[in-house]
């Protein structure tokens, strides 16, 4: 086949459209559920996950356990020069004939050689992420959108930071805040809110999960990190809610609309930064 929209390609996809994962795991030797942090980015669900390693490498070699039980297929290559991107090329090339389902690929490598796959796969039709870590972040490059994304995670302990106890107190008060939302919607009718209600709801939720990233971390505050949290406490996307309710078409949007008293918003490149008043 020499194009991913022939016949013989067409009849064997399947609707269950999902992600795959390929991890260069001496260029990403770090115990970190990647599943878990980049999902929220990916438009499907990450089902298919190969890391290719040199598994007698003596650097790497307590990950094959841990990376088995995150149900990624290992895939070993000797010990030579290029020996794992010359497999993850290869692989690579032929995964989207291998799995029709495949919609997405996610890279993990900061290496440039696979700058070459991401075009090859983007050409067929396959949205793909480049994955790498870089001064205390996970970064997520998305060709797509062509923006870069940043995770703030603690490299030295090769887990995701946790919360401290301080920071359970906010747990709380968003616990606080979902418990008497959905109290109060129970006392009225489900058509009574008004958007007025759903927008001082969102601008609440978005108010202390911005405390809860500033205490939890010095980092800048994306739009994409608050996203992210703001996903995590309530189960719900924030651009879903806001879309929902007719509040906003965008989050930045939102932000600008009417949070401006309470946040600042600062652009730098094309990523923007928060901060609360």
């Amino acid at each position: 086949m020499t194009s991913r929209d022939s016949q013989g390609y067409l009849s064997a996809r399947t609707s269950a459209l999902t992600t795959a994962i390929l991890l260069d795991v001496e260029n990403f030797c770090l115990k970190i559920d990647l599943v878990e942090h980049l999902q929220f980015y990916c438009s499907y669900p990450i089902t298919i996950k190969f890391a290719v390693a040199n598994w007698q490498n003596s650097a790497i070699a307590n990950l094959d356990l841990y990376l088995h039980q995150q149900r990624y297929q290992l895939i070993h290559v000797p010990k030579a020069k290029n020996a794992a991107d010359g497999q993850i090329l290869t692989l690579g090339t032929s995964l989207l004939w291998q799995y029709p389902q495949i919609a997405e690929i996610v890279i993990v490598s900061q290496d440039g050689i696979f700058d070459y796959l991401h075009q090859t796969l983007q050409a067929l039709g396959c949205r793909t992420y480049k994955v790498y870590q870089q001064s205390g972040h996970i970064c997520i490059q998305d060709f797509v959108n062509a923006r870069t994304d940043y995770i703030t995670v603690d490299l030295n302990k090769n887990k995701a930071e946790n919360k401290t106890i301080e920071n359970k107190e906010l747990d709380n008060q968003i616990a606080q805040k979902k418990t008497e939302a959905t109290a109060n919607k129970s006392q009225k009718n489900n058509n009574s809110n008004t958007q007025s209600d759903y927008q001082k709801i969102a601008q609440e939720k978005i108010k202390l999960t911005l405390n809860e990233l500033k205490k939890n971390s010095q980092q800048p505050i994306t739009i994409s990190a608050l996203t992210q949290e703001y996903h995590k406490n309530n189960q719900q996307s924030l651009s879903e809610y806001l879309k929902k309710h007719k509040l906003a078409s965008s989050v930045l949007k939102f932000l600008k609309t009417n949070c401006s008293d309470q946040i600042d918003i600062k652009q730098k490149n094309s990523n923007y930064y928060l901060s609360l008043k």
